[in-house]
């Protein structure tokens, strides 16, 4: 049995400070980025919503920490993306589209058009629609915990940008709930 000395003691004290300052710094970085109401953006919403996703789901996923960190990178960057420029609306129809995707075959488009809402009652001019589509890349496949995934591809046009990522969703066994994982 190794004996508890300053030696063995540090590397511990070292990743639990680590840690915090990062959580500190995230949180930091989180609450700078709100509207003018002081509330979060929702690019900031979908990054934090995609890390504390990506990340629980790579940790389950691989059983580690550089799983756990992994996929709270690629949530993030997800997240990011789309929170970046979807409003509530928007995300429900590409999330509708996804699940429809996931179902449908390979590079079947699944696209749907929401028409803005006025942003300002002095305003007269309207936004144009954004459209939002999730398109199957590849087959469906089977992992050995019985959950079945599939690469989808995301795309949003708002106000003529276009945003486009691959994402992979997998579905658990009897669920019909899609999950994003990092593969």
């Amino acid at each position: 049995m190794t004996a508890l000395t300053d030696a063995t003691a540090y590397p511990s004290v070292r990743k639990i400070a680590l840690r915090i300052v990062g959580v500190m710094a995230a949180l930091g970085l989180a609450a700078a980025c709100t509207n003018d109401r002081g509330q979060p953006t929702n690019q900031t919403t979908g990054t934090v919503m995609g890390a504390a996703l990506g990340g629980v789901v790579g940790g389950l996923a691989f059983g580690s920490v550089g799983g756990a960190v992994g996929g709270a990178l690629v949530g993030g960057l997800a997240g990011n993306l789309v929170g970046r420029a979807l409003d509530e609306q928007e995300r429900r129809r590409l999330a509708e589209a996804t699940q429809n995707a996931f179902v449908a075959e390979n590079n079947v488009p699944t696209t749907y058009t929401v028409e803005s809402t006025k942003t300002s009652s002095s305003s007269s001019t309207q936004a144009p629609p954004t459209v939002v589509s999730a398109k199957p890349v590849a087959p469906a496949s089977s992992r050995a915990d019985g959950s079945t995934c599939r690469p989808i591809e995301l795309t949003a046009t708002k106000n003529g940008q276009t945003t486009t990522e691959t994402t992979t969703f997998c579905k658990s066994a009897g669920s019909q709930e899609l999950k994003p994982v990092s593969v």
